[in-house]
């Protein structure tokens, strides 16, 4: 059952999406292993009291299961009991949650680069493909380091409460950036 929602994404042909005319370039996917170690520490820290309050709630309440005496005793343990399953939810996926995706996100994203787009595929709980046209005007970045992240698309939105967000669309984590960087500079200069 898990399986079904954590598949990586099937090795598709690309080319079942492609436009005429266009020919595929690159492909990729992140690296493997965890690259934002202090993204991953915040969110484990901040789910630990959670655990913590989950744990201790379910020992509480099974406890009170295991000793009860009376009706009351067992409405109060399984009150306990399922009150601390959010919590227990929450804090597990969190804390535990968080390091395993950190360890696996990359099974879950593939990247090509045709011609005339960017294409992003995903499939975590659901496969989605994402592409995107390489315009002229698009600002793109390279940022090198260990692993190397290009971006090449800037999307302005606004969120539910009416707030502009901006979010910088790119490939992460990948080693091949300085010559991913060329070629979508090469696809830019042709588009104009």
């Amino acid at each position: 059952m898990i399986r079904r929602f954590v598949q990586p994404p099937a090795l598709d042909r690309w080319d079942d999406y492609f436009e005429p005319g266009e020919v595929l370039l690159w492909q990729g996917a992140p690296e493997p292993g965890p690259h934002s170690y202090i993204g991953t520490i915040a969110l484990s820290a901040f789910g630990l009291p959670f655990l913590i309050a989950g744990l201790t709630t379910a020992a509480m309440g099974l406890g009170q299961l295991l000793g009860m005496n009376g009706v009351a005793d067992l409405g109060l343990g399984l009150f306990m009991t399922a009150f601390s399953i959010p919590f227990l939810g929450a804090g597990a996926g969190m804390t535990i949650g968080s390091w395993l995706y950190a360890f696996n996100g990359h099974k879950f994203t593939r990247y090509a680069l045709t011609n005339k787009r960017a294409y992003l595929a995903t499939s975590f709980f659901k496969h989605s493909l994402t592409t995107y046209v390489i315009a002229p005007d698009d600002v793109i970045t390279l940022t090198q380091g260990k692993l190397d992240t290009v971006r090449f698309k800037t999307v302005h939105d606004r969120d539910s409460d009416g707030d502009k967000t901006t979010q910088k669309i790119g490939f992460d984590n990948i080693k091949d950036g300085q010559e991913v960087y060329a070629m979508i500079r090469q696809i830019q200069r042709e588009a104009q």
